[in-house]
């Protein structure tokens, strides 16, 4: 399967000196803490699908799939104005890893769970789960939701006034090796007017 990440350049100079790249923590700008829950739920999942990650692994690496209902490289014009403060030099790396090393997911659909919000796939769906979901107690609510979730890896396309779903599509992964590695594109982040 062939991934794109947008990496700060130094994770690029990281991938060339040590081969991998795998995340760190304490670089790393996630999870905030309202939303380790819900990243550690990921992880679990992860581990379900595709294996415990490598020794001293903690969280993952994050990747697209498909970006903007497009399947193919991403185009940097737009892109370099979704990364960083402005001014700072990234790399579009692209790679290409086996389909079982990956977890997919639509990225709609994981906003709504950094949210902590119950996924449907319409209003009436919606109200009706929050109906059952208030009548739970707070242990049953919390399985409940996450099995809820899963429909984040329902990748079915859909698009209605409730729902869109299959546009964005994130890829997870325990680490980036070099040998992955098929192309590697540089550009310098874009600063916003009110950021000038």
């Amino acid at each position: 399967m062939i991934l794109w990440t947008f990496q700060p350049l130094h994770v690029w100079e990281m991938i060339c000196t040590e081969g991998v790249y795998r995340c760190d923590p304490e670089k790393s700008s996630m999870p905030e803490p309202e939303f380790a829950k819900k990243y550690n739920w990921l992880i679990c999942q992860m581990k379900k699908c595709i294996g415990a990650p490598p020794q001293g692994i903690q969280y993952p690496v994050w990747a697209w799939y498909k970006l903007n209902n497009k399947r193919r490289k991403p185009d940097l014009r737009i892109e370099r104005w979704c990364y960083g403060t402005g001014g700072e030099k990234y790399a579009c790396i692209e790679f290409e890893v086996p389909d079982d090393q990956v977890l997919l997911s639509d990225f709609d659909e994981w906003s709504i769970i950094l949210l902590d919000g119950l996924l449907a796939g319409s209003e009436a769906e919606a109200d009706k789960l929050d109906a059952y979901f208030e009548s739970l107690t707070p242990e049953k609510q919390i399985l409940f939701k996450e099995k809820n979730w899963e429909k984040a890896f329902d990748l079915t396309p859909v698009h209605n006034k409730w729902m869109i779903r299959g546009e964005n599509i994130q890829a997870t992964l325990w680490q980036l090796q070099k040998s992955m590695v098929r192309d590697v594109r540089f550009f310098i982040t874009g600063k916003r007017r009110n950021d000038q």
